[in-house]
């Protein structure tokens, strides 16, 4: 199914939409996958994150299994990639930050 996802995703970007793919890169074969389906296509890779005690509050406050967010914390960034760009989610409001990776973009 996230190979469908990927090619249905690339095939709107080719057309000339815009997309915004939030992914939780829990494998290391998820990234390079991504950038193989998206090749030929100006990517802007952006990395969201908070401090981990705030994306524990927010685990609680969703009522997530507990621990998710400590056990996800590093293991989601850890690809050898860098980022183009990297947003905390705690200085901004949503808006704000879609705002300032849209600058980022252009």
């Amino acid at each position: 199914m996230l190979r469908s996802a990927q090619v249905a995703a690339a095939a709107f970007a080719h057309r000339g939409d815009d997309l915004v793919i939030d992914e939780l890169l829990l494998t290391p074969d998820l990234l390079p996958a991504w950038l193989d389906a998206l090749s030929g296509l100006d990517v802007l890779l952006v990395c969201v994150t908070c401090p981990l005690p705030v994306a524990e509050r927010r685990e609680r406050d969703r009522r997530n299994p507990r621990g998710l967010a400590r056990g996800h914390y590093d293991l989601v960034h850890d690809h050898g990639t860098t980022y183009d760009m990297v947003v905390d989610s705690t200085t901004g409001t949503p808006a704000e930050l879609a705002r300032a990776v849209l600058r980022a973009s252009r």
